[in-house]
């Protein structure tokens, strides 16, 4: 049986949850690399530098993850928010959740809940997309079959990532693996033969 298929965010997403007068904030967005995600955890720690806590996880792939309790009790803060985006299956993205201790002491099943919650409702209000897997493409083609190219990557789903205009026209394409086939099958039968595929990435 096959695995479902994970699932990304295309952008940010913000939610606040109050428990016994503690605020939690859960901010959620894209991060295509560890970089990416390690950086929105800063840039979190300076919208909010006040805050008690900030709690994380990020997965960018079955391999690349990580969770942080930032100073709550071990595992009550970091596992619970991935284990929320594992629930989702996502992947390529970062789940801050930020705290202001209220007075309160919620306990550690209190706290686990409480990260939970907030990473769970963020993620539900967030822009949820299946995650496309691109093959990337370096096509050559006259000048005069740029229209063309253009309503094939259009209807495809594909997308231009570079351009170069010499004598001829030189573009990088992404498409996606799931169109592949149909999509080179439209570009060959357009070409006759002046469309050149120079090479592939995967």
């Amino acid at each position: 049986m096959s695995q479902p298929e994970h699932h990304t965010v295309t952008d940010l997403t913000r939610h606040q949850l109050k428990v016994k007068r503690s605020v939690f904030i859960g901010t959620l967005a894209p991060a295509p690399h560890r970089e990416a995600a390690e950086a929105q955890v800063e840039q979190v720690r300076r919208e909010f530098p006040d805050a008690t806590h900030h709690c994380f996880a990020y997965r960018i792939d079955g391999d690349t993850f990580r969770y942080y309790d930032d100073g709550e009790p071990s595992s009550t803060a970091g596992k619970p928010i991935l284990s929320m985006l594992d629930k989702y299956r996502l992947v390529q993205c970062v789940l801050v959740v930020t705290r202001y201790f209220g007075g309160t002491k919620l306990g550690v099943g209190g706290l686990i809940q409480a990260y939970s919650r907030c990473a769970e409702e963020t993620i539900q209000r967030a822009n949820v997309q299946p995650l496309v897997h691109y093959h990337h493409f370096r096509v050559r083609f006259p000048y005069h079959f740029t229209r063309h190219i253009h309503h094939l990557v259009h209807k495809h789903g594909a997308r231009i990532d570079a351009s170069d205009y010499g004598d001829r026209v030189t573009a990088v394409i992404d498409v996606p693996e799931a169109v592949e086939k149909e999509f080179f099958s439209a570009l060959t039968a357009i070409g006759a033969g002046q469309i050149q595929i120079l090479d592939v990435s995967k």
